[in-house]
């Protein structure tokens, strides 16, 4: 499986937007951080992993949903 690095952008007290920082995949997502979540803006290349950080250590790796 690829791995796409996800590159902070920008972040409030509470939420972290995270863009890849592959060209053509195109993936953004909100990551919670006062109150863990996930949200999907762009589902950008689905079969990659994604993973990446803030300066502040919050950390989004190998997320899996059942």
């Amino acid at each position: 499986m690829e791995t796409h690095e996800m590159i902070c952008a920008t972040e409030t007290s509470s939420e972290a937007l995270f863009v890849c920082a592959e060209d053509a995949c195109g993936r953004r997502v909100v990551v919670g951080k006062t109150r863990p979540r996930l949200v999907v803006i762009e589902r950008g290349d689905f079969t990659s992993r994604h993973v990446g950080t803030t300066s502040n250590a919050l950390s989004m790796d190998a997320v899996e949903a059942a």
